[in-house]
């Protein structure tokens, strides 16, 4: 192996289970919890509010988990202590993105970068890009320099880059919105071959956090061939990268059936969030109840997910054995270098 990947390996056992499969929680939201927040006061979030909210989803959920996902802002400044996983998973981009007719651009917190994700201790950096091959050529180009200027600095400082994509409607679509939700009516070669553009050994990027290949209402009832094929060219498409699943918000139904075909085609497991918490919130502000449908509900559903993740997912043993093998242990500490 290259051992200046070692620290990275390392840090991607941590977010796995002993069968090395990924069983990851995602509290790293921004927008969808302003949401939850805003349409069951009537007023705009406050910050003490979405770590409530944050708070009482990582006290109650983060024990099924392998890793939890932080965003800096709100989760890392504040819930370590309720934290009950193994593994951490930081944000890097903004929430906020700009938007033309037919683009959008990523861009990072701002006061905040892969150095300083290392140095809070975090054992992944996870960056959302949307991303479609048919947009402008400058919103194109713009983030695949984004991608790569981060999968350089991830190498450099040897973290794991988790890369989530997602494709989006643009501005004329009928379908436009910006919320982060599944784009309606969305093109399966469109998510195919954004991840084959990211899957290139030049934006060094360690494990993808994909959406489904299909709307989510070919999820529901009766699978057809063609949507069993696209989750198959899905994987083909990773170039056998390392991938997990994304909820995107999905029913808990469509999600289960999602990560059926994901782990019939080589996933390691999910990252996943609002699917897994987000009815217990129907009750806010109801702090009990919304307690109640966490303990309850949501725990039902992720130890279900968990048991299917266990069963059918692709294990990284292999992967991991081949990583850790030194060819020249003895000159190990000789050749191993430092940060540059």
């Amino acid at each position: 192996m290259n051992t200046q990947n070692l620290g990275k390996l390392i840090h991607l056992k941590k977010l796995c289970t002993e069968n090395n499969h990924f069983q990851m929680l995602a509290v790293d939201q921004r927008p969808p919890i302003f949401n939850i927040i805003s349409q069951a006061t009537g007023k705009e979030h406050t910050y003490s509010q979405v770590v409530e909210c944050k708070k009482l989803i990582t006290s109650h959920m983060s024990e099924f988990a392998t890793a939890i996902l932080m965003d800096p802002h709100y989760s890392l400044s504040n819930l370590l202590p309720f934290n009950k996983s193994k593994g951490l998973v930081i944000t890097l981009e903004e929430h906020s993105f700009t938007e033309t007719k037919k683009g959008r651009y990523s861009k990072n917190i701002p006061n905040w970068s892969v150095e300083k994700i290392k140095r809070a201790g975090g054992d992944a950096v996870k960056v959302l890009a949307w991303y479609r091959p048919d947009a402008e050529s400058k919103s194109i180009e713009h983030q695949k320099n984004y991608v790569r200027e981060i999968g350089q600095e991830c190498e450099k400082y040897s973290i794991p880059f988790l890369l989530e994509l997602l494709v989006y409607p643009f501005q004329d679509d009928e379908n436009h919105t910006t919320e982060y939700q599944e784009q309606k009516q969305k093109k399966t070669q469109h998510v195919i071959d954004s991840v084959k553009e990211f899957a290139k050994d030049e934006y060094k990027v360690d494990i993808f956090k994909l959406e489904s290949p299909v709307d989510s209402s070919q999820l529901e009832g009766e699978i057809s061939q063609d949507t069993k094929a696209a989750f198959k060219d899905l994987s083909l498409a990773t170039n056998n990268i390392p991938w997990v699943v994304l909820s995107s918000g999905m029913g808990k139904d469509s999600f289960y059936k999602c990560l059926e075909l994901a782990y019939k085609n080589g996933a390691s497991g999910y990252l996943a969030g609002r699917t897994i918490w987000l009815d217990a919130f129907n009750q806010y502000p109801n702090i009990k109840q919304v307690e109640e449908g966490l303990k309850k509900d949501s725990t039902s559903y992720v130890n279900k997910l968990n048991e299917l993740t266990a069963s059918n997912a692709q294990s990284l043993e292999t992967y991991f054995n081949n990583g850790f093998k030194i060819e020249s242990p003895e000159q190990f500490t000789k050749e191993f270098g430092g940060f540059e």
